[in-house]
């Protein structure tokens, strides 16, 4: 009898799991994983060095890549919200980062966390293909701009405060849109 009590149990604990392991994931962007990566970010170092404003570049924001008018653009908004945060990564996992930076391992693994575990947003399918492709192209081109100013600036403090300062308006910018339907307000 206590054979067939564990076989018993035991069907029941692969029929939960298989159960679990089955249910859908949620594929959204976490807002509050996006906010903590802004603190963390805004909190690393101390005000952009006035000393690194001689010789500034500017390098326009891509506000295009991130226009939202209809719930159609919803999903390419979403995957380019993600690519995004693909390219602030690599930007941060360039040689060279400041010492006195605080807690960019951490800022690191949140980003870490949210590209790996969202994945699936790459998979959805959205109405128009070239809305998304003129997004992506857009960030490209940002992000590449980015890099050069931080490689002009041979990696130094004044070219990595440049990197966090357009990081920065990066994430207050999808932060700051309502953005409805995009970003998961919940833990999942």
């Amino acid at each position: 009898m206590a054979g067939l009590h564990a076989f018993t149990w035991l069907c029941t604990v692969f029929i939960c799991m298989a159960h679990v392991c089955s249910m859908p994931t949620n594929c959204r962007l976490q807002k509050r994983l996006m906010e903590e990566s802004h603190n963390i970010l805004e909190k690393m170092g101390d005000r952009f060095p006035l000393h690194c404003f001689e010789g500034s570049v500017l390098v326009p924001f891509p506000e295009a890549a991130f226009q939202f008018n209809t719930s159609q653009q919803a999903v390419a908004l979403e995957k380019t919200i993600y690519l995004t945060l693909t390219h602030i990564y690599s930007l941060f996992d360039e040689d060279g980062v400041p010492e006195q930076w605080k807690n960019v391992e951490v800022f690191q693994n949140i980003l870490d966390r949210q590209i790996e575990e969202k994945k699936c947003i790459m998979n959805k399918t959205q109405d128009s293909q070239e809305d998304f492709v003129r997004r992506e192209k857009a960030l490209k081109e940002y992000f590449d701009k980015i890099l050069a100013v931080l490689k002009e600036k041979n990696f130094q403090v004044c070219g990595w405060e440049f990197v966090r300062k357009e990081t920065l308006i990066v994430l207050q910018y999808i932060l700051n849109k309502d953005l409805e339907g995009v970003l998961s307000s919940s833990r999942g």
